[in-house]
């Protein structure tokens, strides 16, 4: 299966930029990998992290297409499996995950086996609030969080505006959401996304200020 559409191109960002070994971009690092590899080990300096990561197998294999890959994973369990590895090796203080109904209890599990304290908010995607989704977010002690429901994309600019972190991880980085708003509040960012295509859109947009 190959996904030829010109919307997956992204405009063709990629064709920009050097997008080999660890970019430095803005005020952050990130990098084109593949999340069952060994981490980077610049991804280990962050204090806070949040992903939003495939929320089923056929989510999955639909990420790898894009990134005209053809290893596909046949399992999701192994995928969260290995996220939750890196989260792990990362010990962040606060991480905060966006689910959805599909994988929702998986990530609530996998998250009470590590922290102390676990909550999920009420969430939305695409700026509707038909668009249902969670923010799962979890710590040693109680991770910060907005006082009222807002969309997914408000609730990653709260975070980077404030919680008090040193450098916010993103293993899945997509467009770059994590890394933007982190960089327009002067913070720290590092990040790791399979599809070179998507990343070079946060490099994009860290160039010109605008989403």
């Amino acid at each position: 299966m190959r996904v030829n559409s010109e919307k997956w191109e992204y405009g063709g960002l990629y064709k920009k930029y050097d997008m080999d070994g660890i970019i430095r971009v803005g005020t952050g690092e990130v990098k084109v990998h593949d999340i069952y590899e060994d981490i980077p080990d610049f991804m280990k300096k962050a204090d806070c992290l949040f992903v939003d990561p495939p929320c089923s197998v056929g989510n999955l294999k639909c990420f790898y297409t894009k990134a005209d890959r053809h290893d596909y994973r046949d399992k999701y369990e192994p995928f969260v499996d290995r996220l939750f590895t890196y989260i792990d090796e990362i010990q962040p203080k606060y991480v905060y995950i966006e689910v959805f109904a599909s994988n929702r209890d998986l990530i609530m599990e996998k998250c009470r086996e590590r922290f102390d304290s676990v909550h999920i908010d009420d969430s939305f995607y695409y700026h509707s609030r038909k668009n249902k989704c969670w923010i799962v977010r979890a710590g040693s002690e109680e991770a910060p969080h907005p006082d009222k429901i807002i969309d997914e994309e408000h609730y990653i600019r709260w975070i980077c505006n404030n919680v008090d972190y040193g450098c916010i991880a993103d293993p899945c980085m997509g467009r770059g959401l994590v890394g933007f708003y982190s960089n327009q509040a002067g913070k720290t960012f590092v990040g790791t996304e399979l599809n070179k295509k998507r990343l070079a859109v946060l490099m994009e947009r860290i160039r010109t200020g605008k989403l």
